[in-house]
């Protein structure tokens, strides 16, 4: 059977896959694996157990940036890659202006020790577009007021620090798939537009309208082109 890998971002509950894992459940099979660790040793050990040729890997936000580590460290050559909401670098450099504020990280971080449940309603409200307001209960849902506040700390560290752009050249082969929404104020469209330049055989598939949470609030869409990487895929 051909598998389905949805590694999520900073904060996120599993549940945030809930329309793909009910697309796909039947059909393939779908592993939605808890981040134990903003590092990559985890993932490369998970994927090193699934077999390459029959298998689409889909990492969203900080999750793709570990998938984009995992991947450049080698040994791992899957099928398919796909990338949603990802950036090569979070926060902005002297050199590289696209990404966050590090003082809008910095007071997130602080934000967890004061009131975290205030901080991932005011996130999930910041990961929809203005038109997809409808969609905040269900938005707030995809987040959690984990009581592993070290690991949510890491996380907000790794966004603040890391810089993947070093790697990008070495991912030659991967013909990764990057769904980027164009009003996503979290990973904004020039940070979809940067990875796709740089990312050796990159397919940019841009989302009218959505923000930060295509695979929920443009789920059609996202599954639809998650089935395309999936049929191109040799049965296993």
């Amino acid at each position: 059977m051909k598998n389905l890998v949805l590694i999520h971002g900073w904060g996120a509950t599993l549940g945030c896959w809930q329309r793909q894992v009910e697309f796909f459940q039947g059909r393939v099979e779908v592993l939605t694996p808890k981040v134990p660790a903003w590092e990559n040793g985890w993932l490369m050990e998970l994927l090193g157990t699934l077999p390459p040729a029959g298998t689409v890997a889909v990492g969203w936000s900080l999750g793709g940036m570990l998938l984009l580590e995992a991947l450049a460290a080698g040994g791992i050559n899957l099928a398919r890659v796909v990338l949603m909401g990802v950036p090569a670098v979070f926060c902005r450099r002297p050199d590289y202006p696209l990404g966050q504020r590090p003082a809008a990280v910095r007071a997130m971080r602080q934000g967890l020790k004061q009131d975290a449940g205030k901080l991932f309603k005011d996130f999930a409200r910041q990961c929809l577009a203005p038109a997809e307001e409808s969609w905040i209960e269900e938005a707030a849902t995809c987040f959690v007021s984990s009581k592993d506040a070290g690991s949510l700390a890491a996380g907000l560290d790794y966004l603040l620090h890391q810089d993947l752009r070093s790697l990008l050249p070495e991912l030659a082969g991967s013909t990764p798939i990057i769904i980027q929404g164009d009003q996503d104020a979290i990973v904004p469209l020039e940070q979809g537009l940067f990875l796709g330049e740089h990312l050796p055989g990159a397919s940019l598939k841009i989302i009218p309208g959505a923000g930060h949470l295509p695979f929920l609030t443009r789920a059609g869409m996202v599954n639809d082109i998650l089935e395309e990487a999936l049929a191109e895929l040799a049965s296993v």
